[in-house]
């Protein structure tokens, strides 16, 4: 089987989606390759997205909500931007000849839908990356999605989307998020550690000095975002804050903190989730990270600290913890560790 996988770099976690399924796949012996071919065509919504969310938080967090409520918005809009998937994509389609396309990203799974409509035998497959399906998620010819929580499967009935056709399975995540650790179980006794996704977002410096308060270390990931990494450096920390940039041992340091505290992306969701922390939400996106919030506290697999971090801090990390013990079995009943094989394997048979 030849399979297509459609992501954009808009963020970290469709990407990183994109490459499990595609680990998973190679190992089941499918032939893959990667599509970013729509880079060059969404280069202008992604510099709007990006100013949106970093200084419009807001006005994007409304028109987000707007759109979903008012289809009529997006459907304009998908109809544009399936005629220009179907320009950029048919190329791709008869250069590679894929018998199913995976995609990551809202943007990629519309434009193949266009290349869809040429190629009736061509199976179309959305991975949703968040917690729930906005309007602008669903697309009408595609084959099947593959979500996390059975509230997702609610989402798109709203649509008319059959619930058959959705998968329960996972988001997607590194292989090494399933492999033992000693610590696993046990008291954490490493650092507490502060994410702001791959890109950095965040009132990190407002976050950092309320755990500085903290008699506990922190490391704070700021991915790629140089000019924060910088900018943090320069203040006078306690000897016990440590700031660093991207890293790719991610799995090991999860599994060795005591305490995460950041925003919630949809994959950094699965990969705390599979590592059986605890877990404070600090800030998120407007729009889909509010859902995505919402979510995890209702499964009771995040709190809030924005208004309280150092309470809630001190009742997740304290040993024995109801709330923490609450948290990690909450986690650890959620956690989908073999969501990039299972979505293999179910690949493979459409």
């Amino acid at each position: 089987m030849r399979v297509l996988i459609s992501s954009l770099p808009i963020g970290t976690g469709h990407d990183i989606a994109a490459r499990a399924l595609a680990e998973a796949l190679a190992l089941k012996g499918a032939e893959v390759a990667f599509s970013h071919h729509l880079v060059k065509d969404m280069r202008f919504q992604a510099r709007l997205y990006f100013f949106g969310i970093r200084y419009l938080s807001g006005v994007y967090g409304s028109l987000f909500r707007m759109g979903d409520r008012l289809p009529a918005l997006w459907h304009h809009h998908r109809d544009n931007w399936r005629r220009a998937g179907a320009e950029a994509l048919e190329p791709v389609y008869q250069s590679y000849q894929p018998d199913v396309v995976v995609a990551t990203h809202p943007y990629a799974l519309t434009g193949w839908s266009a290349v869809k409509d040429r190629h009736p035998t061509l199976r179309l497959v959305g991975v949703l990356t968040d917690l729930s399906v906005h309007q602008f998620w669903y697309e009408p010819m595609a084959d099947a999605y593959a979500v996390w929580f059975p509230e997702q499967a609610d989402d798109l009935a709203r649509f008319g989307y059959a619930r058959d056709r959705v998968w329960p399975l996972g988001i997607p995540i590194r292989a090494s998020f399933s492999e033992s650790h000693p610590l696993l179980g046990q008291m954490r006794h490493g650092p507490i550690v502060l994410l702001g996704g791959g890109l950095g977002l965040g009132p990190y410096k407002r976050i950092l000095k309320r755990l500085a308060e903290l008699p506990y270390p922190v490391l704070a990931i700021c991915g790629h975002n140089e000019a924060l990494r910088w900018k943090l450096d320069e203040y006078r920390w306690p000897e016990r804050i440590h700031i660093l940039g991207y890293i790719e041992h991610m799995p090991s340091l999860l599994k060795a903190a005591r305490l995460v505290v950041g925003k919630p992306g949809g994959v950094t969701a699965a990969e705390v989730c599979q590592s059986a922390v605890p877990w404070i939400l600090t800030h998120w996106i407007a729009g889909q990270e509010e859902v995505n919030r919402d979510r995890l506290i209702t499964h009771d697999l995040a709190v809030r600290g924005d208004n309280n971090l150092e309470q809630q801090a001190k009742n997740l990390i304290e040993e024995p913890s109801v709330p923490r013990q609450h948290m990690v079995a909450c986690q650890k009943t959620w956690a989908r560790p073999n969501a990039a094989e299972d979505l293999a394997q179910k690949l493979l048979t459409l």
